[in-house]
């Protein structure tokens, strides 16, 4: 049975309503949503590992020799690849890098987000991220 749009036309009204257009199921968009997979309990956070590396300008070989494993076990974390990560590693690299372990799970700041705080006295910018700590 072929899908088409009836409209119902009669002898007396051909010019009002055009005549009974097909419509192929092929032709749809389709949607993609479904195909999304869905994020389970059970799936360990996301670790932005690689952005913070970016941020302090260290590379892959500089963070390997800090964190004493190889390059190509920052470069899996770094990656997203890594799921089940050595927190010893982690922990040699926030103390190396001034930040907490906490933070590599958090998306560091860009340089348009610094770039206010950058004119202000250092005293400023201390208690400007504590109120925002303590608001959080």
């Amino acid at each position: 049975m072929p899908v088409s749009i009836s409209t119902g036309n009669k002898k007396s009204q051909p010019q009002i309503f055009p005549r009974e257009i097909p419509l192929r199921v092929n032709a749809l968009v389709k949607c993609r949503m479904r195909n999304l997979p869905k994020p389970r309990p059970d799936d360990p956070p996301e670790i932005f590992l690689g952005a913070w590396l970016k941020t302090f300008e260290i590379g892959p070989t500089e963070a390997a020799k800090i964190a004493g494993c190889t390059q190509s076990y920052i470069s899996n974390i770094s990656a997203g690849k890594k799921p089940n990560i050595n927190v010893l590693y982690l922990l040699r690299l926030s103390e190396a890098m001034g930040v907490t372990i906490n933070d590599f799970y958090r998306k560091p700041p860009t340089v348009t987000q610094l770039a206010p705080l950058a004119d202000l006295s250092a005293a400023a910018r201390t208690a400007i991220v504590t109120r925002k700590q303590r608001r959080a």
